[in-house]
């Protein structure tokens, strides 16, 4: 005898672990079930100033748990509800037949003919056959005594696994909601589904993130993550970015009710999650962000635009490598905006001569040049090729002038060297793959090219060309080979500006319930600039003449000491999306730091697509420097 009870207890706790997915039991006496409610509320998204990004909105609804109610009952239970609950009624034909027939069994069995009963008896039609005729029986008729509203609230009932709990009303009033607890139904409660409210709309929705629903519980794809950390099936998770990155933390814990006699009363309420804290500075992301949207309607507004249709704007501190805005548009036809923050982390671009910083370091770092070099600027020709030149007779230049004048020739000689031969013109190269990750080296020691560690979903490295040329070697030089990030460029400057490549991030700590602070994120660092501190400086030194005489001059408001870089580049576009790449555009950006002593900002800017060519003309509305101009008034520094 004791052991068929010990294994029908077993088989019951197999059962309820493996089925009853949406409740757990902690004790097994059925009078005295616990079981746990559908959501919690999740833990809310701050900025740097405590303001609420992201929070959470309670819907109060009505629920429903089968438990051991009978049909007969529900029948009772959906009439009650029908009574008492208005409700806007969508079922089908079939469901209020099935309804019909449930309160009227007997009379609809006694219109069955005894043919069809027959052939049911002998095997010849099955159970579902057999009901599927009585319901026909059912006339319109019939189905115009019934409460179509109680028909309504028993699918309701119904609808679903029989463990699982039902919302039968969400967003029910106040009085409702005191009534239903007044009504004291079996197996019916009250609950609040909780749900993500963003204060501030679409700014940033997609740097915070998704979480799944309660009908969805673990994503398919997380499944087998979240249950190895003890997560249940239906747990409601983040299923990208923040939400994902930090969902232990913004977890809540889900109330708790003691059922007893089919009857449900709260012992315990829901419990919020953690609170995250992140470094973003919301009032200056806003900022930014109609600074930027101004000025792409202008530049939609101005000649060579066509294909111009985003820009992106990260504005970092270099210090600890957090990170204070991340914004991202992209404009419509009709001048309004789409939020495209995200795309900061995933799309990368040929950027041009913003990387110079990190490709003349592959000079410094061979010993090809050193802070005597100097040359005359002016072109390059390969064999066979064409002249390669840079943007503007600069005359002769050294490293820091170089970086200030943006020379492309400086570039090229550096290129030339590391395949260990002297520039003539006319001078036949031979080149393998090996020089071209020697540059892939050097720069991702900077960040381009590489894992930023940003506390975000699935980032991107951009795409490594593949066309292992002489020609493509100079190209690689001045940055129109490989493609980078938004993200990867704000390391690649922070690098510059501190001499570490260290992580980013966007969260700052987490605060727990008390108020005190539970996990502080602290970037480490990676690794140190690839080349000596007296070449570093050098680098620093040219980027700050950029902007204090050379091609960035326009690009600030010169309160403060700063340095930057500019850079342009060719992209190519598949316009009518055939597979086939028919239009070149041109791609601007911008990176920066400031102080120049004691940097606290970083500021990197892309715009993709801002002019194509074309035989009319060659303008490229300069939304770069307008800009960061702007931007650059926002901020006052104690130098």
């Amino acid at each position: 005898m004791l052991i068929v009870i010990n294994l029908a207890i077993l088989t019951r706790l197999l059962f309820l672990s493996i089925y009853k997915k949406d409740y757990y039991f902690e004790k097994l006496d059925s009078s005295n079930i616990i079981l746990e409610g559908m959501t919690a509320p999740r833990g809310r998204i701050l900025d740097v100033n405590g303001n609420i990004l992201v929070d959470n909105i309670g819907i109060k609804s009505i629920i429903y748990n089968k438990l051991n109610i009978s049909t007969k009952n529900e029948l009772e239970i959906s009439k009650i509800l029908a009574k008492n609950i208005k409700i806007t009624v969508d079922v089908s034909s079939y469901h209020l037949k099935n309804y019909y027939y449930l309160n009227n069994k007997e009379y609809i069995d006694s219109l069955l003919d005894k043919k069809t009963f027959k052939l049911y008896e002998e095997r010849k039609i099955t159970s579902n056959e057999l009901f599927l005729k009585k319901l026909e029986l059912i006339t319109e008729d019939m189905l115009n005594e019934i409460d179509k509203a109680a028909a309504y609230y028993y699918f309701l009932m119904n609808n679903g696994y029989s463990y699982e709990d039902k919302i039968i009303k969400e967003d029910i009033s106040d009085e409702e909601y005191i009534l239903i607890n007044k009504l004291n139904l079996d197996g019916i409660r009250t609950d609040i589904i909780w749900d993500r409210f963003y204060p501030y709309g679409n700014v940033l929705k997609n740097i915070f993130g998704l979480v799944s629903s309660y009908k969805q519980g673990l994503p398919n794809e997380f499944k087998n993550e979240f249950l190895s950390r003890n997560y249940k099936l239906n747990d409601r998770v983040g299923l990208n970015n923040l939400e994902y990155i930090y969902d232990e933390y913004l977890q809540g814990v889900k109330s708790k009710y003691q059922v007893s006699n089919n009857k449900l009363k709260l012992l315990e309420s829901a419990k919020r999650g953690k609170d995250l804290v992140l470094s973003i500075d919301i009032n200056l992301q806003i900022s930014i962000e109609n600074i930027l949207e101004k000025e792409m309607i202008n530049a939609k507004n101005s000649l060579n635009s066509k294909y111009f249709n985003e820009s992106y704007i990260i504005v970092s501190n270099p210090q600890d490598g957090s990170i204070i805005s991340l914004i991202g548009k992209k404009i419509k036809e009709d001048f309004t905006f789409i939020d495209y923050s995200y795309y900061n982390i995933i799309n990368a671009y040929n950027l041009g001569s913003v990387v110079k910083g990190a490709t003349i370091s592959v000079g410094y770092k061979n010993k090809i040049i050193d802070d005597k070099t100097k040359m005359q600027d002016s072109c390059i020709r390969l064999y066979g090729g064409r002249d390669k030149c840079s943007w503007t007779k600069i005359g002769i230049v050294n490293d820091i002038n170089a970086l200030k004048m943006s020379s492309n020739y400086f570039q090229y000689q550096i290129a030339i060297g590391l395949t260990g031969k002297k520039y003539y013109p006319g001078i036949h190269l031979l080149v393998d793959e090996s020089y071209f990750n020697e540059y892939r080296s050097v720069l991702s020691s900077y960040g381009l090219g590489a894992l930023t560690g940003i506390d975000l979903s699935k980032e991107g490295i951009g795409q490594k060309g593949y066309e292992y040329t002489p020609d493509q070697l100079l190209n690689m030089s001045v940055g129109h080979f490989d493609t980078y990030t938004s993200i990867s460029l704000v390391q690649y400057i922070n690098t510059i500006a501190t001499g570490y490549r260290r992580e980013l991030s966007l969260l700052k700590y987490v605060i727990d319930h008390d108020g005190s602070i539970l996990f502080e994120k602290t970037n480490k660092i990676l690794n140190k600039a690839p080349i000596e501190t007296k070449y570093l400086e050098r680098i620093k030194e040219g980027f700050r003449e950029v902007n204090a005489t050379g091609t960035a001059y326009s690009y600030t408001n010169h309160k403060f000491s700063s340095a930057g870089k500019t850079g342009t580049a060719d992209s190519y576009l598949d316009t009518n999306l055939d597979g086939v790449v028919d239009m070149q555009t041109k791609t601007t950006s911008y990176v920066m730091y400031a102080p120049f002593q004691k940097p606290e900002i970083s500021i990197a800017i892309v715009s993709p697509n801002i002019s194509y060519n074309n035989k009319k003309n060659n303008y490229r509305y300069p939304i770069n420097s307008r800009v960061s101009r702007e931007i650059s008034n926002l901020f006052s520094f104690n130098e």
